[in-house]
């Protein structure tokens, strides 16, 4: 086989393209899509984010994509460099559905070579990879244990909480709450394509500086966030309090490929003690179920610590939100890690043992 990698830079139609090979692929999901990705680099300007992705063309074709951003890591003293899409791993090679088993191996074993000899050019010290399709197909564990193998990852198992999305759990989650005595006083809409205007775009973004306290990452990543919910990959759900018409709290809710993802949250807190959150939950919920989505993903279920993951009360905190919609609901997400250089491995060492003898209470 003649296999090539190629910038994306250098493809004339790639967000076309890129598009194209993750909608025909069994592994591709909201992470993988084109506005996913500009997002995710938009997001990471802060950390110098370099997008070094390519695509993989087997006999002069593209049949595959490798989504690759390499940006700052500070940790302690030591500045170095790493792979991220923002703050999480970057998404699996993705590859067509139509390919031989023998030929995607083949090209998946050579995007895992060009992706590592790509990120220790570019200065990165660690990669972080994370396999999680749209719905599990059973097969995942044993194909992340043959790359780890191959290419020697350390292999990093993880839980991500989950919602089957049906009539029976939407009256679950209805059913659950105590907040008959807020509702009223609240209108919950959902805003998609072109409701999801200027102005609310602005409205979110303050929303989101007031919540978390901060502006943490740039202006213009709001407007890739909601370019999501513009061009059909997700809507947001809004909450206004109905003295005054004011915006009391928003998620953006992630779908494609019949399951679907909470991207973002943002609840002003003057209204955190009346059950604003749960309102854009169970009405996100309703929404799904009237699209035919059928996972609804809420995110790594981190309330209990880990060597790997320390959880804090806010994490435990919002775990346990989630997972009153989960109901212990969950599945499993591959991750996997390599490190590339001594001192950014030292130096990650030594900030990961800062934080565990704070977590023992060790002086």
């Amino acid at each position: 086989m003649n296999i090539t990698a190629i910038d994306i830079q250098k493809v004339a139609d790639a967000p076309a393209r890129w598009q194209e090979i993750v909608d025909a692929s069994i592994d591709g999901w909201i992470w993988h899509t084109w506005l996913a990705h500009e997002f995710n680099l938009c997001a990471g300007e802060k950390y110098g984010g370099r997008d070094l992705s390519f695509f993989v063309y087997e006999e002069g074709k593209a049949v595959g994509v490798v989504p690759l951003i390499v940006q700052k890591k500070i940790l302690g003293e030591y500045t170095g460099y790493e792979t991220a899409y923002y703050s999480e791993s970057l998404p699996w090679p993705c590859f067509r559905a139509d390919l031989e088993p023998e030929r995607a191996a083949a090209l998946e074993n050579f995007a895992f070579i060009e992706l590592e000899r790509r990120a220790r050019e570019a200065g990165a010290g660690r990669i972080a990879v994370l396999l999680i399709p749209p719905i599990n197909r059973g097969d995942e564990r044993e194909r992340i244990a043959r790359v780890a193998a191959e290419h020697s990852y350390l292999y990093l198992p993880m839980i991500s909480q989950l919602v089957t999305v049906n009539s029976e759990t939407l009256s679950l989650a209805r059913s659950r709450y105590d907040y008959k005595h807020f509702s009223p006083l609240f209108t919950v809409t959902i805003a998609e394509g072109p409701e999801v205007t200027e102005a609310l775009e602005e409205t979110y973004f303050n929303l989101h500086v007031k919540d978390a306290g901060g502006q943490f990452r740039s202006r213009e990543s709001y407007t890739k966030q909601a370019d999501i919910a513009r061009q059909g990959e997700g809507f947001y759900v809004i909450a206004r309090h109905k003295e005054g018409n004011t915006m009391a709290g928003m998620i953006l809710v992630s779908y494609y490929k019949g399951a679907a993802h909470y991207a973002s949250a943002a609840i002003d807190p003057l209204f955190q003690k009346m059950c604003v959150g749960y309102q854009l939950q169970c009405r996100a919920i309703e929404e799904l179920l009237h699209r035919g989505i059928s996972f609804y993903n809420l995110g790594g279920k981190e309330n209990i610590s880990t060597w790997n993951s320390l959880a804090s009360d806010k994490k435990r905190g919002i775990a346990h939100f989630k997972d009153k919609f989960a109901r212990h609901q969950a599945r499993d997400v591959y991750h996997m890690e390599k490190f590339l250089n001594a001192k950014f491995f030292d130096a990650y060492l030594q900030e990961k043992g800062k934080a565990l003898r704070n977590y023992f209470s060790l002086q």
